[in-house]
């Protein structure tokens, strides 16, 4: 898991209603295309199987935002792992 996830993670898992409204938004499929706007991140649903997440706080002033890019399968991998071990 790389820098960013993890900050992402820390930073928006506050608790278990709020990890999972972002599992089920990025799980279901009637949600092809949207965002999902957490406190320092936001989640774009690409369509039904990518996602990206941008640290909107940390790049607000920068011409150029920082956002990473992730297959909603692993995404929703990353997220149960760390369920597991913070709840």
């Amino acid at each position: 898991m790389n820098a960013m996830m993890k900050q992402f993670l820390e930073s928006e898992m506050m608790d278990e209603e709020t990890y999972q409204t972002i599992y089920d938004f990025v799980a279901l499929d009637n949600f092809r295309h949207g965002e999902y706007e957490g406190n320092e991140y936001i989640i774009r649903k690409i369509n039904r199987d990518h996602i990206q997440i941008e640290n909107e706080v940390g790049t607000e002033n920068t011409g150029v935002p920082y956002v990473e890019s992730y297959r909603c399968g692993k995404f929703l991998h990353l997220l149960e792992q760390y369920k597991e071990s913070k709840f």
